[in-house]
């Protein structure tokens, strides 16, 4: 388990518990019900405005917040970045990865230093709004245990990235029989209880928004806004999506299945 501290370093063996915790535990006022997990991966360029825009909104609601960044071995000036954020604001954690291992690990590792009983993801390359965390949050407290952002139409190569992400989409829903419309936005919210289900297991998921699905009872579709990527280049590239798919393929065959079934019983 990683020591606490002010700054959390994961090895290989230690990122399944990751955790991290700056804040005075005498301080009664950081009590968050709402954690913003953020993971990041050479977003040097979009993660002072993003930050800003997540401070004012979180400002605008009626509720404690605190905000887990995940540098996952960013070899650009990310982690700089996240250090003066880490020491300009209270309520800010950063837990930084000794390596890259994905997105999908970062979001875990940020999982288990959460404290907030409903969980709000983001993508740090600002395609996704801050603006719109409230309405995710607001599904949430009006009973939904996932509440997934749906990109409007977006304007992205048809054959590398609308095709492909359309294809993902329908596989994903029919092999699960779960009618999402847009398995890849990375803004959703999720409550606690489903994200510590999912730490619970043996191996880990490795894609926590179709497992939380799996999971939920009551899933809501919430409409959020969508930008081009103003910094740096997108990850999401044919070749990942097809990463996903194979991931997808492995983690939900026949014998993962059964594995889930004898764990149940």
């Amino acid at each position: 388990m990683c020591a606490q501290s002010t700054l959390t370093t994961c090895t290989d063996a230690e990122l399944n518990s990751a955790d991290s915790n700056r804040v005075d535990p005498d301080d009664d006022a950081h009590n968050p019900t709402i954690s913003i997990v953020v993971p990041v991966y050479n977003n040097a360029g979009s993660l002072p405005s993003l930050h800003k825009r997540l401070v004012s909104t979180l400002a605008s609601l009626d509720a404690a917040a605190e905000i887990i960044y995940v540098n996952d071995g960013s070899i650009d000036a990310s982690y700089d970045v996240l250090i003066e954020l880490f020491r300009d604001a209270k309520r800010v954690q950063v837990i930084d990865l000794a390596r890259n291992y994905g997105q999908s690990s970062a979001i875990l590792a940020a999982f288990s230093a959460a404290k907030g009983d409903v969980i709000v993801t983001i993508d740090a390359d600002l395609e996704n709004h801050p603006e719109d965390i409230p309405a995710l949050v607001s599904a949430i407290r009006d009973g939904a245990d996932l509440a997934c952002g749906v990109r409007g139409r977006r304007r992205a190569p048809l054959f590398t990235r609308q095709g492909p992400s359309w294809l993902a989409n329908r596989l994903v829903g029919r092999a699960l029989n779960v009618r999402l419309d847009d398995w890849g936005c990375g803004l959703n919210a999720v409550k606690s209880d489903i994200a510590q289900q999912m730490l619970a297991q043996d191996p880990l998921p490795n894609l926590p928004k179709i497992e939380a699905a799996l999971l939920s009872s009551r899933i809501a579709q919430v409409p959020v806004a969508y930008s081009d990527r103003e910094h740096g280049e997108s990850q999401y590239t044919t070749w990942r999506l097809g990463g996903f798919a194979m991931a997808f393929l492995s983690d939900y065959s026949v014998t993962r299945t059964f594995r889930r079934l004898r764990s149940a019983s």
